[in-house]
C-alpha cells in the first residue's frame, strides 16, 4: 500500500507540474505573474483585491493555518475543509478546483476526495469527477423544496429506499489532477432497529465504527479502492428502509479533505432548516467552514438585508455551537442580472453585510464580487465567455479561474501567517541576544 501511495502523490505532482506548464506556455493571454499560480490575464479582474479579508480578528484561522505548517513540513495530519453553498458548489468546478490545487500544493497532500453524494438518484447534477449508478426506488428530498417535510443533514439532501433490491454505485474518475483513492467509507444515513444495513460486496472489510448519536457509520478496507457498490441489507424483520444523508470517502494518508455541500437554488433558510446540521459537521469536525451562501438569497426584488443579516448569524450560532473555535470563511456572491434582464443592486448590500457580520464573528471574507469587477461585471465576464447567458452562472473557464483565485488569495493569507511566524521568531531571537 505504501508503494501505491507514494506512487500516486508522484503522479499528482507531475500532473500538477504539467498542467501548470501548459496553462503557462499555451494561453494567449498574459500571464499574471502573482505567486502561487500564474492565472490568465484580464484588464477587468481586480487581482490586487483577490486576497482573504478579516474585518475583525483572524485568531480563529492561526490553528488553522498552523495545522496546514504541521502537515507541510512533517508530513502529518489531516485539515478538513467544509464547502456550503448553492448550484456554483453542487457542481463542484471551483470548489473541486480548490480542492484539487489543495491536495496538489506539495506532493502528498491527498487526503482523499471528501463528500460523494449520488446527486443522480435526486435527479439533479452530479459533480463531474465522479459518476454515479444506482437500482431499485428511492426518493428524494431537498431543503429547496418547501412542500417537502423530512429530517435532512448537512449536504440539504435525503434520499430514502424501502426497497431491499436497492443500490448505489460510485466510480471516481481519473481525468483530473489528483488521481482518488480510498480504503475509508463514512455512510452517514437514518440509523435505529427499522433501518436496513449498508453492504459492501467484494471489497476486503477490515473493521467498521458505528457512532449512533452524530448517525454515521466508517467502513475499513484492508486495501485501497477507486469505486464501490453499496447494497442494502435486512437484517431483521423490523427493518423497513433506510435513508442517505451523505458519503465521504477517505484514506489513510495525510492530506487536505475537500468537502463540497451543495444544493441548486439554496439560500440560508435552506440549510437553516436541516435538522443534522450539527451533527454531521460535528461529526466531519472541520478545521475550516466556508460560507458561499447568497446568491439565491439576493435574487430578489424584495431582498431586506435585516434577513439576510438575520440569517446568517443563526448560521454561525449553529456552527460555533459544535465547534467553538473553527475557522469560518465567508465568500461574496458573484455579480449577477435578475431574470436576465436588470444588474442585481442587491449583491451590493447583501456584501456589506457579510462584512458587518465577519467583523462581529472574527470571519475572513473573500470578496469575490470586488474581485469579479463589481456591479455589471457579470456582464463583462459573458462577453469574455466565462460566463453564461443567464448572467448568474459562469462557464467551466469562468469557474476554473475563480477556483484558481480562490486558491491564490488562500495561499497568499498562508503565506502571510508563515511571514508574521518568522518575524515573530527573529524579535524573540533578537529580544534574547540584548
Amino acid at each position: 500500500m505504501k508503494e501505491k501511495c507514494s506512487l500516486v502523490r508522484t503522479n499528482s505532482f507531475l500532473k500538477f507540474a504539467v498542467s501548470i506548464l501548459v496553462l503557462f506556455f499555451f494561453t494567449g493571454l498574459k500571464a499574471q505573474n502573482d505567486y502561487p499560480l500564474n492565472i490568465n490575464y484580464y484588464n477587468f479582474i481586480h487581482y490586487d483585491k483577490d486576497i482573504i479579508k478579516f474585518p475583525g480578528d483572524s485568531i480563529d484561522f492561526k490553528h488553522l493555518f498552523s495545522k496546514i505548517d504541521t502537515l507541510i513540513l512533517n508530513g502529518t495530519g489531516k485539515v478538513r475543509i467544509v464547502h456550503i453553498g448553492g448550484s456554483h458548489i453542487q457542481a463542484d468546478i471551483y470548489s473541486g478546483r480548490m480542492r484539487e490545487r489543495l491536495q496538489t500544493y506539495y506532493p502528498g497532500l491527498n487526503g482523499g476526495r471528501g463528500s460523494v453524494f449520488p446527486y443522480r438518484i435526486s435527479k439533479t447534477n452530479t459533480p463531474k469527477s465522479y459518476a454515479v449508478h444506482y437500482t431499485g426506488k428511492w426518493k428524494s428530498c431537498r431543503n429547496v423544496e418547501r412542500k417537502k417535510h423530512c429530517t435532512l443533514g448537512l449536504t440539504g439532501i435525503a434520499l430514502t429506499t424501502y426497497d431491499t433490491t436497492a443500490s448505489i454505485t460510485i466510480d471516481l474518475k481519473k481525468d483530473s489532477l489528483v488521481s482518488y483513492y480510498f480504503n475509508q467509507i463514512r455512510i452517514f444515513y437514518k440509523q435505529g432497529e427499522q433501518s436496513f444495513q449498508p453492504d459492501f460486496p467484494n471489497m476486503e472489510l477490515d473493521s467498521t465504527h458505528i457512532d449512533s448519536i452524530l448517525g454515521y457509520t466508517t467502513y475499513y478496507f484492508k486495501k485501497d479502492y477507486t469505486s464501490f457498490k453499496m447494497q442494502l441489507k435486512k437484517t431483521d424483520s423490523l427493518q423497513a428502509g433506510f435513508t442517505l444523508y451523505d458519503i465521504t470517502l477517505e484514506n489513510n494518508d495525510p492530506g487536505f479533505v475537500y468537502y463540497a455541500m451543495g444544493v441548486n437554488g439554496a439560500s440560508f433558510p435552506s440549510f437553516l432548516k436541516c435538522a443534522l446540521f450539527e451533527n454531521h459537521l460535528k461529526a466531519i469536525n472541520p478545521d475550516l467552514v466556508i460560507i458561499s451562501l447568497g446568491t439565491n438569497d439576493a435574487y430578489t426584488t424584495r431582498f431586506k438585508p435585516e434577513f439576510y443579516r438575520s440569517n446568517y448569524q443563526k448560521m454561525i450560532k449553529r456552527i460555533k455551537k459544535v465547534l467553538p473555535y473553527v475557522a469560518i470563511m465567508a465568500t461574496v456572491a458573484n455579480d449577477s442580472y435578475l431574470f436576465r434582464r436588470y444588474p442585481n443592486k442587491n449583491t451590493e448590500l447583501a456584501q456589506k453585510v457579510i462584512y458587518e457580520v465577519a467583523k462581529k464573528n472574527n470571519c475572513g471574507v473573500w470578496d469575490f464580487y470586488e474581485i469579479m469587477g463589481g456591479f455589471n461585471s457579470s456582464s463583462i465576464w459573458l462577453d469574455q465567455k466565462l460566463m453564461r447567458r443567464d448572467l448568474v452562472h459562469f462557464t467551466t473557464q469562468g469557474y476554473l479561474l475563480k477556483g484558481d483565485l480562490f486558491f491564490n488569495a488562500f495561499i497568499k493569507t498562508y503565506n502571510n501567517y508563515l511571514d508574521a511566524k518568522e518575524h515573530k521568531k527573529s524579535n524573540l531571537k533578537a529580544s534574547l541576544k540584548n
